[in-house]
């Protein structure tokens, strides 16, 4: 016999097959032993599949004739399933304290429903679309590909700006200082270089607009874990509803690896959840959240889910995905990026002043990371000096020769 696990957005089952099973097969104990209809039903052994807008995309068990054998999938396997509707699944945690009460024992409605607090779906993002600047994104993930391999997780602030229908736009990533392994990552936020990215990003006629971060090759079968679901509610919470998180992964394939740039929100409602500090910490990486109620926190099952109470929830019901595209901006991303192990200085910015010769000087000074790193340099002061260069650079006006030698000077030139 062969077990398949089946994965969807309303939790995890199993179902059992012929060794020799088809994907054909697979779909009609699907619908036999789950009640999903074979023709509104999508499976795919690619986890994006269940925050995916167009499920149809997924084509990898599409062919019914074809052999779960040959496709590659073993006993014990996960696979993915999209449907249009919920479904009741059940849980995995114990019943509820009150389905756990003795006969005769008392409760008001008042009670269960101070105690209980129901989960619901957003379907529809604060975000209309995000865009990222191509040399930007660019940088970022040929950094974490050739220099970390994608072992350890980084992260960045997106500075941009949204529009009145809420399109964001990203024109810079800036990196902070951090620490990251393979399951975790922690920026050092408020740092006076980030008051610094801030002003600058200011004049640029920029904002924060969201984060982003790179997951690590290390195995998973879950989208997000625990930690990424709370750090991404923590970041809407610090920046507003139009906050974006953009996502960096790397699937491996017989011809290699490709690296795949997704987008998402959260919901307001796991932004609330984790402000009020129900998110509970997990000793690994899960792809199932355990709530408390800060209030309650003797009762083991505070939510309510799909009409169950229960303790545990999948994360996939907080994210939200949101549709991203790509621009070239106004600023380049060719200046040494902070806090990597690539060093800025002097001879980084002589090489990068003598590579952009024949351009106006202005065009030279247009990249974000340039303009940070001259931000502290004790020859500039951040309020005047770098406030008029990054006026320059926004309006594309001329650089006064006197900003020039001073930067010449810097640079050794």
């Amino acid at each position: 016999m062969l077990t398949i696990r089946l994965r969807s957005r309303d939790g995890l089952e199993r179902i059992q097959l012929e060794a020799g099973a088809t994907v054909g097969d697979l779909k009609t104990h699907i619908h036999k032993s789950l009640d999903v209809p074979t023709d509104q039903m999508t499976v795919s052994t690619d986890k994006r599949l269940l925050v995916s807008k167009d499920p149809s995309e997924f084509r990898d068990l599409s062919k019914n004739r074809a052999s779960l054998r040959a496709l590659g999938l073993q006993h014990g396997d996960l696979v993915y399933l999209w449907y249009p509707f919920e479904r009741q699944v059940e849980s995995v945690v114990r019943k509820s304290v009150f389905e756990g009460r003795g006969f005769g024992s008392k409760t008001t409605v008042e009670d269960m429903i101070s105690r209980q607090t129901r989960i619901e779906r957003q379907e529809t993002a604060h975000c209309a679309s995000v865009s990222f600047e191509r040399h930007a994104a660019n940088i970022f993930q040929q950094y974490v590909s050739s220099a970390l391999a994608f072992s350890i997780k980084r992260g960045g602030l997106l500075y941009g700006t949204v529009d009145e229908v809420g399109n964001v736009k990203v024109d810079a990533i800036y990196e902070p200082p951090q620490s990251g392994n393979a399951d975790s990552l922690q920026l050092e936020r408020h740092t006076e270089e980030e008051q610094r990215a801030d002003f600058l990003a200011e004049k640029l006629g920029l904002k924060k607009v969201g984060w982003i971060f790179t997951q690590s090759t290390k195995e998973r079968d879950f989208i997000m874990s625990s930690e990424e679901i709370s750090q991404m509610a923590a970041m809407q919470d610090e920046l507003g509803q139009h906050c974006v998180t953009g996502v960096v992964s790397v699937a491996m394939s017989e011809g290699g690896s490709d690296v795949h740039f997704e987008a998402f929100q959260v919901s307001d409602q796991c932004v609330k959840l984790n402000r009020e500090g129900w998110f509970q910490p997990q000793d690994e990486p899960a792809g199932v959240s355990t709530l408390r109620n800060p209030q309650e926190p003797e009762d083991k099952t505070p939510i309510i889910v799909a009409g169950k109470d229960v303790g545990e929830l999948d994360n996939d019901y907080f994210l939200i995905p949101v549709k991203i595209l790509d621009h070239e901006g106004p600023l380049q991303a060719a200046f040494p990026v902070e806090n990597r192990l690539l060093a800025q200085g002097k001879t980084e910015l002589r090489q990068h002043l003598q590579k952009s010769r024949s351009k106006p000087y202005v065009e030279q000074l247009s990249d974000f990371h340039l303009l940070l790193y001259l931000s502290k340099q004790p020859n500039f002061d951040l309020t005047s000096d770098i406030a008029h260069l990054a006026e320059c650079v926004r309006s594309k006006s001329p650089v006064s020769e006197g900003y020039s030698i001073i930067i010449d000077s810097l640079a050794d030139l």
